[in-house]
């Protein structure tokens, strides 16, 4: 009920809390030294820079720019203020200049909340909104106390226009909303191994190889250990790939339990709220009404181990890319059953009992063809930039080494043509795809924005198509199939988009 009282309070100018003015100083501060670090101090430049103007005038002109920098922020701190006139939020900002910003309820595309570790201490947290126009919209309340901001997301919330199927959202919502999913100690350390952060994690330390394998040359203890390893390649190689997946793992589970320590999924009727972190305390707001897509990804490993997560998307949500993986609605740690009950509950009337149907066999062999064409290519390059030195072996090698080849191209194209399929389950459509690992878009028919059919002149012959399909968040393609069945199903499509209320 504590939202109730706070909200009519934000019909009144609001302000930053009194301690955002201190931390607004001192997260700018730290964030102009780590920019500039390297100029300010590379090469001796800092110390050449003190001895030229001496000790106390450097020290002078820093506590002139501190103080500064205080009035500055105490005047930002005054000008800042922030209130709702009905469903629009008015903010006003700006130290020399004057702005001011209005976001209308309806247009709000997504809604975060931010505690680092130091916030925690004196109440406050980062209030973000963001609008349909994605993160070049983000506008920022940099310091506010947590009631204020539930109740500045609860009255955005509610303001907008309501599915009709949400029907009990006033009740749940006075109630906390319904928790949906929490995650487990041992759900979170799978997630961290089955997810794509070991991946991330590897292709940023890997400019840390080479200065550690120098590193390693010059202070490697013992000299019979190291002619040991010299002596025995394969369990030099073995015990480094095994060293470094278990960094990697380590890294990824600690990630993990970084940003997902404490996950909460709350049902609040019309939207989904998640609450995570372990020092960084971070919350999100999940509009079911503009939700697009949800897909079920599992790595390869995941697969094995029956875990994976979901990826909710939005209007204006990243396509790709797991650097931004951040700013997605994701529910990680999830078994297959945990996974297609959110689902149903995020898209009620789907089954996801319908079998996948593939694309023609064709495809396969294409695909063949291109990796065999790939791969050529790439031990030409090789043996090109080897010269002389590439190594030359016997007659029977080269049969071995075709076969190898052959038996790689057939594993990897079966796999990608194994993993395509999709299903249509009245309103609602389901596409996976995938090599190792897998992942399901799950949407209604009628969030298509687009859709184009095209052929090759070998799809012509054998009356084959390729489908693409345009959603928010990007394009998914369904290539080689039956023409007659593509021109069906986007004839379907278009129709639901037309009316998607007559799909049945």
């Amino acid at each position: 009920m504590k939202h109730q009282h706070a909200s009519p309070s934000l019909e009144h100018w609001q302000r930053l809390s009194p301690w955002a003015v201190g931390l607004l100083l001192v997260t700018s501060a730290i964030s102009i030294v780590r920019q500039h670090l390297p100029l300010v101090f590379g090469a001796g430049a800092g110390l050449v820079f003190i001895e030229r103007i001496g000790l106390y005038e450097a020290l002078l002109g820093g506590v002139s720019l501190l103080l500064a920098a205080i009035l500055l922020s105490l005047q930002y701190y005054r000008r800042f203020r922030f209130r709702l006139d009905g469903d629009v939020l008015v903010i006003q900002k700006g130290l020399f200049e004057h702005r001011e910003f209005k976001v209308a309820a309806r247009h709000v595309q997504h809604i975060a909340i931010h505690q680092p570790v130091y916030m925690r201490l004196f109440g406050v947290v980062q209030w973000q909104v963001e609008t349909l126009a994605g993160e070049a919209s983000r506008i920022e309340l940099p310091g506010i106390s947590r009631d204020l901001a539930e109740a500045l997301g609860q009255r955005l919330g509610s303001s907008a226009p309501r599915d009709p199927k949400a029907s009990e959202w006033h009740e749940s919502s006075a109630k906390g909303g319904q928790i949906r999913f929490t995650i487990t100690p041992w759900a979170l350390t799978l997630h961290g191994l089955t997810s794509r952060s070991i991946y991330v994690i590897a292709a940023m330390l890997s400019p840390l190889i080479r200065p550690v394998e120098r590193w390693a040359h010059e202070h490697f203890p013992g000299s019979g250990a190291r002619e040991w390893l010299i002596d025995s390649p394969f369990m030099t190689l073995g015990l480094t790939v095994v060293a470094l997946v278990a960094i990697l793992a380590t890294l990824a589970v600690f990630a993990s339990w970084w940003r997902f320590h404490g996950y909460e999924l709350r049902d609040d009727g019309e939207r989904h709220v998640q609450v995570s972190g372990l020092l960084q305390r971070q919350e999100q707001a999940l509009s079911l009404r503009r939700l697009q897509v949800v897909e079920w990804a599992q790595t390869g490993l995941g697969r094995v181990l029956g875990r994976g997560y979901l990826v909710c998307r939005q209007f204006g949500a990243p396509g790709g890319g797991e650097a931004e993986e951040g700013r997605r609605f994701l529910v990680p740690g999830l078994t297959r059953a945990q996974g297609g009950d959110l689902i149903r509950t995020l898209w009620p009337g789907i089954s996801m009992s319908n079998a996948l149907s593939g694309v023609s066999v064709i495809y396969r062999r294409v695909l063949m063809l291109r990796i065999s064409l790939a791969l050529v290519a790439g031990l030409v390059g090789l043996s090109w930039l080897a010269g002389e030195g590439w190594p030359s072996p016997p007659a029977w090698g080269w049969g071995v080494l075709a076969v190898i080849l052959l038996l790689v191209v057939w594993i990897l194209a079966y796999l990608r043509w194994k993993a395509l399929g999709w299903s249509r389950e009245g309103r609602y459509m389901r596409v996976r795809q995938g090599l190792w690992g897998h992942r399901t878009s799950i949407f209604p028919l009628h969030n298509v924005i687009s859709v184009s059919i095209q052929q090759s002149w070998l799809q012509r012959r054998r009356g084959l198509a390729t489908l693409h399909l345009f959603l928010a968040n990007g394009r998914l393609t369904l290539p080689f199939l039956d023409k007659r069945v593509a021109v069906e199903l986007a004839d379907r499509l278009l129709a639901s988009v037309e009316a998607p209320l007559s799909v049945e």
